[in-house]
């Protein structure tokens, strides 16, 4: 089970904290007597985790809502909506961030489960199952009226009326890859009348309607507000204090936390050539080879995996490969990679795939050549197969997501007008969340084959320009090697009498506070007065007239929020604040068993709880140097060109800057062991980084200069 991280807590809480002050302020912008719907964009890395920050949103909005709230959770890919869906399936790694909610795919949805007030209900779907209306008749079977289930009514219409006890369910839509949304999906999404939109995209662009009819009407609010103490604590404010209407609808994620709390790799390495694609192709294999070499020292049970970017039916010429010639007779790259990998390299045909509609005559492909040539129709049989080499052009940009994933060959070659910054996002992520002795397994590895150098270069800049607009502190290596390899592997030298150790953080006087303070917190009855709050949102009543669309006749304030576990409620105050006090936190008594409501003052104890126990924490836990835990220094890439030394840890550096270079020189010049650390990577112990993190002021990376 996946424990979120304090960062992507605090952006649940941040969401939810601005939809709790939306709902409930009187000056909530209205449509006539319609209250207009929250909207928040979640902002964040590729890597950072999305899924389960906007998990953690819905389940926190959930305990805000006056009724048990139906979540319609779409994206644009089937592939990514088929793997939510198993993500948050029983047993599965988020199934806990959605505990008690009823998950199912929008074709499993009836009447009853609509209709029932007493469980959550989440439903997944893609926009494509009602993206055009004028197809009710066909495929589409949402809009159909079902009498024998629905009654008179399509299970569209069934969503929009929703009725719950005595008022209109709350909806909540959740939209990931947001920046999908289309002027049309917008407008049919809007029938829904939804009480909030949750969109994530690390870039935010609307559809002109949906942005006058939903965004701008919050910002026009957040301009007029009175109450500017109130918007500042919702960090709606800039660094002069002023409201800003952008900082209130959009909710970002810091890439340095994402990087830090090792979710993703910590360096991109870019290796460019002009050579023939087999010459790239070894130098891919020669760096995976080193690579299966660190799995196998550090211990680790993956095999690393690589992507091969490419065009799929077009020849290196321009020209059209002739899907009638025979397998060995074809040019189109998907094959001529695979040949190679099978005929040069030893791969088993079954470690292969190849992700493209890639042509094939009748009877001209061979049965040992994994195509998924159908798109999102074929990516559940792919995924299923855990394949070490994959072949695509654009297909897999989103969705496919495996950590496993550390080096990518790249075609830019004849014009291609692949984005390489696009593609990165499939080999960021980190296996195993957590960074590894050996910088190599920190590291993303590309090998961009092109014409000139200049595109090699532009190529980089883009890189460079994404990475600085989302903030992410990666550090990235480029060489040029022309017709011949940029860089080489080089191994540390044994230095006399040097050493370092790891570190590790001894939580055990901190583990015995907490338990103190578990045990003196209070018991509570359920029901009692000390348990239940007043909601603070208003729900509508719904009349079904004419055509069975649904008309706002009346809003109402009052009733209850929705009762949650205490245990909930004290864990998810702990893992906002910081992920080890819940680690150690024993929350297994009886007592946290009880039902409480939001805003009661059972929940606000829960708060001051985890305060205290995270102030306990970080004044008694204490940073342990482990003299048996040495740190071992594995293979780095350096270029070619690099500077050699005499007494460095290892025989070369490049990337030395103007302040690096001559301080490095005057160590090697007085005889003196040295190192010079990467500033993402090397020395940096997990835990040391943690207790720096958790402990201290985090100005500087725990040994960022040895």
């Amino acid at each position: 089970m996946l424990e979120l991280k304090v960062f992507q807590a605090a952006a649940a809480k941040q969401m939810v904290d601005r939809f709790s002050f939306y709902a409930s302020h009187p000056d909530r912008p209205r449509k006539g007597n319609m209250p207009r719907p929250f909207f928040q964009a979640l902002s964040a890395l590729t890597g950072a985790g999305k899924t389960p920050v906007l998990a953690e949103t819905v389940m926190r909005m959930r305990a805000n809502l006056h009724a048990e709230p139906i979540v319609l959770w779409m994206s644009k890919a089937r592939s990514v909506v088929g793997q939510t869906l198993t993500n948050f399936s029983e047993g599965e790694k988020y199934s806990h961030l959605v505990e008690e909610f009823r998950v199912l795919p929008i074709g499993n949805i009836t009447p009853a489960l609509l209709n029932d007030p007493t469980a959550p209900l989440l439903i997944t779907t893609t926009t494509g199952l009602f993206n055009n209306k004028e197809q009710a008749e066909g495929n589409l079977h949402i809009y159909k009226r079902d009498n024998d289930t629905f009654g008179d009514e399509s299970p569209w219409e069934r969503l929009i009326s929703r009725p719950g006890a005595g008022a209109r369910r709350p909806l909540i839509v959740v939209y990931d890859e947001g920046h999908n949304l289309s002027e049309q999906q917008a407008e049919i999404i809007a029938e829904l009348q939804p009480d909030a939109y949750l969109l994530a995209s690390a870039t935010l662009r609307l559809p002109t309607n949906f942005t006058k009819s939903v965004v701008n009407p919050i910002k026009l609010w957040v301009e007029e507000a009175d109450d500017v103490d109130q918007f500042q604590k919702l960090a709606a404010a800039d660094d002069h204090g002023t409201v800003e209407p952008e900082l209130f609808i959009t909710t970002s994620v810091d890439s340095e936390k994402v990087v830090k709390a090792q979710l993703v790799k910590l360096a991109l390495q870019f290796d460019g050539t002009t050579a023939a694609m087999s010459q790239s192709l070894d130098e891919l294999f020669e760096r995976l080879n080193l690579l299966e070499q660190a799995v196998d020292v550090a211990q680790l049970n993956f095999r690393p995996k690589a992507i091969y970017v490419c065009k799929t039916n077009i020849t290196d010429d321009g020209s059209r490969d002739d899907p009638s010639l025979p397998f060995l007779k074809r040019e189109a790259p998907p094959i001529r990679i695979w040949r190679y990998l099978v005929e040069q390299k030893g791969v088993l045909p079954e470690r292969i795939a190849i992700y493209a509609n890639l042509a094939f005559d009748a009877g001209t492909k061979p049965d040992i050549v994994n195509l998924f040539s159908k798109g999102d129709n074929d990516f559940d049989q792919f995924a299923a197969g855990d394949y070490q080499h994959v072949i695509f052009n654009l297909g897999l940009q989103e969705g496919w997501d495996d950590p496993a994933c550390y080096l990518g060959y790249i075609d830019k070659s004849m014009g291609s007008t692949i984005q390489v910054e696009q593609i990165m996002g499939r080999v960021l992520r980190q296996f195993g969340a957590k960074h590894y002795d050996d910088p190599l397994l920190n590291t993303a590895h590309f090998f961009v084959r092109v014409d000139r150098e200049n595109v090699f270069t532009e190529t980089i800049d883009k890189v460079k320009a994404k990475l600085k607009s989302e903030g992410a502190p990666l550090t990235i290596s480029d060489n040029f090697g022309g017709a011949g390899a940029a860089s080489e592997g080089i191994e540390p030298r044994e230095l006399e009498g040097v050493s370092l150790h790891h570190i590790f953080v001894d939580s055990e006087a901190a583990r015995t506070r907490l338990a103190e303070l578990l045990d003196d917190f209070p018991t509570f009855v359920e029901g009692d007065a000390n348990t239940i709050a007043g909601a603070k949102g208003a729900s509508a009543v719904i009349e079904v007239v004419g055509d069975n669309v649904p008309q706002p006749v009346l809003w109402q304030e009052g009733g209850n929020t929705n009762p949650v576990r205490l245990r909930w409620l004290v864990s998810t105050a702990m893992k906002s604040r910081s992920s080890r006090v819940l680690a150690i936190a024993d929350l297994h008594d009886l007592k946290f068993d009880v039902r409480v409501q939001a805003q009661s003052k059972a929940d606000k104890l829960a708060d001051k709880l985890a305060e205290d126990a995270t102030e306990a924490f970080y004044a008694l836990a204490e940073l342990v140097y482990e003299s048996n835990m040495p740190f071992t220094f594995g293979t780095t890439r350096v270029g070619k060109k690099a500077i050699g030394f005499t007494h460095s840890l290892y025989p070369r550096y490049s990337g030395l800057n103007k302040f690096e270079l001559p301080f490095a020189t005057a160590l090697d010049t007085q005889g003196l062991p040295w190192h010079r650390n990467p500033s993402s990577g090397g020395f940096t112990s997990r835990y040391c980084r943690k207790a720096i993190q958790q402990i201290s002021t985090p100005t500087s990376s725990c040994g960022r200069r040895v």
